[in-house]
């Protein structure tokens, strides 16, 4: 026994010095750089609860301990942020709090012939309630930290015979209140001919995913196979399969959420650089669409146009369970500006988009008035009940007050996503435009929810170590369209900021802001100011 146990111990020791031997190499053999820093934030709002009468203010102090770590070698790349702020509220010292955000990704290079090991991890702090305030922070307090893990192998393969690119892992996402959790299983493949093919060219792609949360399970897959002859001239035919499922416990309705077709097509190569595809698809079988009408033949054609290394452009169209479906990626630059335009249609669950409209208060209120805004009252103004037998007594009654709150997303949705984003940097000059709209459809419900956004952003190098920048930005988030319960809000901020960096350690900044919402809900009408200093001290 004394024999075996010293047995043991001798290999402890080896596998820790083998250990140590590995880290050491895996330490000293790339570029390793660590950049951390502290920050202090004073933040003064008149309107820190963002209401429509009664307004507090308060002095919101942020102190923080960033983090940042970069590592570089042949085999592996790791990267690392990280920030704790602790944030103390003048007016309520109950709020007091500390906020947490990291960013997190390792890629390393197992073998040689494409295997690669791959970790991830974020967290941030999200919206509580995007119907309630969709520009929540750390100032308004009203947030909730999410996190998301994740982890896996990829196979990727790259020769003049074919590609192959391939990943298996999962994600895991926690959410402090417990909405929008799920854990994850993603499977990803594709593939196609290399340079060197001379009498056949391939396109294989396909994806899966299957989600868990509370008992219910998604599972989804996609798959498109493109098989094709090369010929002498610029005219290849090809064989196309096509194959959508969207399956799982969420799926409660009627509706098909799946399509199978098959089809014959052509890829006539118009230069070097541009190629188009057409096809002629049928669909396999009897199935519906998501609106229980028969799934009909239909045409898929796709763009792909590279006329430059730095201007791409890939565009398609085809039809899914759903209909007609639209697909766009483009980017383009050169030495000053910079464009990316994209539109993505996918399908979601298990998110933090769902919102439900609850009841969440009552209000007592005059029986003449015309507004709902006549029931608010400040906080000088007191409430007499008349007698009811007086006839000059206009009386009383109440009032529901509803209000959209977020709801688990046990259902699947459609989501259409456009986003354009625009650079343009001068010498002295920076001018960035962005715009987003994101489109929400329940697909069991057929209710819509929309995002939408714009920003403008101009920086301008006033010195060798100055800048001031000026924002303005728009967000509208409409819910529930086209129902009678249907409300938008539109946020409007402006923002004057200048920075001053005093030495290579030692940085300024000092920013104003105004607020404007609007909605069609009077009590979520508001305005707010702000006034904010931070100094940021690296080592």
């Amino acid at each position: 026994m004394a024999t075996t146990a010293m047995g043991m111990a001798q290999k402890t020791k080896l596998s820790a010095v083998c250990l140590v031997l590995i880290c050491s190499n895996f330490a000293f053999a790339g570029d390793w750089q660590f950049d951390p820093s502290i920050t202090v934030n004073e933040t003064y709002s008149d309107n820190v609860g963002l209401t429509a009468v009664n307004e507090e203010s308060s002095l919101v102090t942020q102190a923080g301990l960033n983090l940042a770590t970069t590592y570089k070698a042949q085999q592996a790349v790791f990267n690392f942020s990280s920030q704790s702020t602790y944030a103390l509220y003048s007016h309520n010292h109950e709020l007091d709090n500390d906020y947490h955000t990291l960013a997190s990704d390792l890629r390393l290079e197992l073998w040689p012939n494409g295997i690669v090991a791959f970790a991830g991890m974020n967290i941030s702090n999200q919206s509580r309630n995007r119907s309630r305030n969709a520009l929540a922070d750390i100032v308004s307090g009203d947030t909730v930290q999410v996190e998301t893990y994740n982890g896996g192998l990829e196979y990727n393969i790259n020769n003049s015979v074919y590609i192959i690119n391939s990943s298996l892992g999962f994600r895991q996402t926690n959410s402090e209140d417990d909405i929008g959790n799920r854990d994850s299983i993603i499977m990803q493949l594709s593939s196609t001919n290399g340079t060197g093919a001379r009498h056949m060219f391939w396109e294989l792609q396909h994806s899966y995913q299957e989600q868990k949360n509370n008992g219910l399970n998604s599972e989804q897959s996609q798959s498109e196979a493109i098989f094709g002859l090369i010929s002498d001239y610029n005219f290849n035919p090809f064989v196309r399969y096509y194959n959508e499922d969207n399956n799982g416990a969420i799926n409660n309705s009627n509706r098909s959420l799946e399509s199978n077709s098959y089809g014959l097509g052509v890829r006539w190569l118009i230069s070097p650089r541009l190629r188009l595809d057409a096809s002629y698809n049928k669909p396999i079988g009897d199935k519906l669409d998501v609106d229980n009408d028969e799934q009909k033949p239909y045409v898929d054609a796709s763009v792909q146009w590279q006329p430059s290394p730095r201007t791409k452009l890939s565009a398609n169209i085809s039809e899914r369970f759903y209909g007609t479906s639209y697909g766009l990626d483009f980017s383009h630059r050169n030495r000053r500006l910079t464009n990316t335009v994209s539109y993505v249609e996918d399908v979601q669950a298990f998110t933090r988009n769902n919102f439900v409209l609850n009841v969440v208060g009552l209000y007592l209120c005059p029986n003449n008035i015309t507004q709902l805004e006549e029931c608010i009252i400040t906080d000088d103004t007191s409430i007499s009940l008349n007698n009811s037998n007086d006839p000059n007594s206009p009386g009383f009654l109440v009032l529901p007050i509803q209000d959209f709150t977020l709801a688990e997303d046990n259902v699947y949705s459609l989501n259409k996503t456009f986003s354009w984003n625009s650079t343009l940097a001068l010498p002295r000059t920076t001018i960035s435009i962005n715009t987003n709209q994101q489109n929400r459809e329940n697909i069991d419900s057929g209710i819509e929810d929309q995002l939408s956004g714009a920003s403008f952003n101009v920086k301008r190098k006033v010195s060798g170590r100055s800048n001031v920048s000026f924002d303005l930005s728009y967000t509208e988030t409409s819910l529930q369209i086209n129902t009678e319960f249907e409300r938008t809000d539109r946020y409007r901020r402006y923002q004057l900021s200048y920075d001053r960096s005093i030495n290579s350690e030692l940085s300024f900044n000092l920013a104003l802001s105004h607020l404007n919402r609007g909605s069609d809900n009077a009590l979520l009408n508001y305005q707010e100011n702000r006034i904010s200093a931070k100094i940021t001290k690296g080592f």
